[in-house]
């Protein structure tokens, strides 16, 4: 007779990230008919508690108590040095609720979606890359992870 035992992952109570990839994407968009493109940045993901994500009716409550739970700022290089754009339109948002199961500890990956259209002024072709964080239900914020660089020339 053959046994084993499950010994949950000792994860951090404060979300832990790295960098797993970063796309463009040109769709249809299903609402106009048009194309619509946008960068998806997936990250690898660790909570010990697993309290990752906000439901759609908590965002309100979320947002006036902690800000988005997934945070993004956008460089763009320039001259060979990269500095920081202020986008019209948050960049940040929210991802919504990763675990229903009972609290405990999570892993995993996450792709989170960024309209481009903030390029189509005055950014194409140029080499961009981003700085990641995200927060749990408690407001924990992880690490910051800094993207691959991606050249939105097809965008």
């Amino acid at each position: 007779m053959a046994s084993s035992c499950y010994k949950e992952p000792d994860f951090s109570l404060t979300p832990e990230i790295e960098f797993y990839d970063i796309t463009s994407e040109v769709r249809l968009d299903q609402a106009t008919g048009g194309v619509k493109d946008s960068v998806v940045v997936t990250i690898k993901f660790q909570d010990g508690d697993g309290d990752l994500g906000v439901n759609t009716e908590e965002t309100t409550q979320y947002f006036n108590k902690f800000g988005y739970n997934y945070n993004v700022k956008m460089y763009r290089e320039k001259n060979g040095k990269f500095e920081e754009v202020i986008n019209e339109v948050a960049l940040s948002g929210f991802f919504p609720v990763l675990s229903t199961d009972k609290p405990g500890p999570l892993e995993g990956k996450l792709s989170y979606r960024m309209p481009a259209f903030f390029h189509d002024f005055w950014i194409k072709k140029d080499k961009v890359k981003f700085l990641i964080t995200i927060k749990d239900r408690a407001g924990n914020q992880s690490n910051e992870i800094e993207t691959d660089t991606i050249i939105l020339n097809n965008l």
